[in-house]
């Protein structure tokens, strides 16, 4: 009895310890949850930017005298366009003070952004390691020494592609050939395909959800299309053309390589005989049928070589 007496007294005071344990935890929980200590600072939380760029600043629009965060925020609303490089004004989120632009504002002393461009009159809390090109003309995301501007194409490109990329005069000038959106000032990532002509990466994403691999502008395919290839290459070999249409043959154009050459038509594909490439198109009108081999165009050089020469032969109207 003396024993069980002295394991429950045991029991109890371990019970007692954790009691104890637990209510300093939760002395130490609430006293951390009163408002002077939980609580930031007022300015903080008064919300600052907005879905575009984090900032402490708001300006106003030299076109239509209104008050955005920023430029996109306008474009949104209005319909027209904002130069951001034409901005006098800017207010202070803070304490609404209205000044010249500047970094700092003068009623309160308080930064607008981390990162600050006066000739772009750009601010922004958050670090995306931002540089200003002098070629581009505009702040870019990345970290300068990840990018180059390329003079010709007129645009900063990955330091990967300085030795290795296809030049396109004032490329990034244009917009985009699938949504028709400016890229060159656009804050969507761009994709750059082995052609030279820029698209939206999201844009480019959907081309290929949409079994599109072409550029919308020169036809060259897009990516990598060798695994595809021999993919059509098998297709060819299992799909034997009907009888009557074995011994047609057509003019064909490659898109990629940009060579012309005569193939056997099939219905699969035409591929084409310098690349391998099946992105081709006909040219030269209808398949011709090659009926014996006094109509091949071998033939034809081997003949006229042995009667007085090679001469030209004129390719069908």
């Amino acid at each position: 009895m003396t024993s069980k007496l002295r394991s429950n007294a045991a029991i109890f005071k371990t019970i007692a310890v954790w009691q104890i344990k637990a209510s300093v935890c939760n002395c130490e929980k609430d006293m951390a949850a009163t408002p002077e200590a939980e609580g930031p600072p007022e300015e903080v939380l008064k919300p600052i930017g907005c879905a575009h760029y984090k900032r402490k600043s708001k300006f106003v629009t030299p076109c239509c005298n209104k008050v955005y965060t920023c430029r996109f925020c306008h474009d949104e609303k209005e319909d027209h366009t904002v130069n951001r490089k034409e901005v006098t004004e800017l207010i202070c989120t803070l304490c609404e003070t209205r000044q010249p632009v500047q970094a700092e504002c003068q009623n309160c002393g308080i930064r607008f952004g981390k990162y600050t461009c006066l000739e772009c009159n750009l601010f922004d809390d958050e670090d995306k390691n931002q540089y200003h090109c002098s070629g581009c003309g505009i702040c870019r995301i990345g970290g300068s020494d990840r990018f180059f501007h390329c003079e010709t194409c007129n645009m900063c490109l990955p330091i990967q592609l300085q030795n290795g990329h296809k030049c396109v005069e004032n490329v990034s000038r244009a917009n985009c050939p699938v949504c028709l959106e400016d890229i060159h000032t656009s804050r969507i990532p761009c994709h750059i395909p082995a052609c030279g002509h820029l698209l939206h990466r999201t844009c480019f994403e959907q081309l290929l959800r949409a079994g599109h691999y072409a550029c919308p502008i020169c036809q060259t395919s897009v990516m990598d299309m060798t695994e595809l290839w021999k993919f059509l290459d098998n297709e060819v070999a299992h799909t034997p053309m009907p009888l009557e249409y074995r011994n047609y043959m057509a003019a064909i154009l490659c898109k990629d390589c940009h060579k012309e050459s005569t193939v056997k038509y099939h219905v699969v594909g035409l591929k084409c005989k310098e690349c391998g490439s099946y992105n081709t198109c006909r040219i030269k009108g209808s398949p011709r049928l090659i009926t014996n081999a006094l109509t091949s165009r071998s033939f034809l050089h081997s003949w006229l070589e042995f009667i007085g020469g090679p001469r030209a032969i004129p390719d069908n109207q």
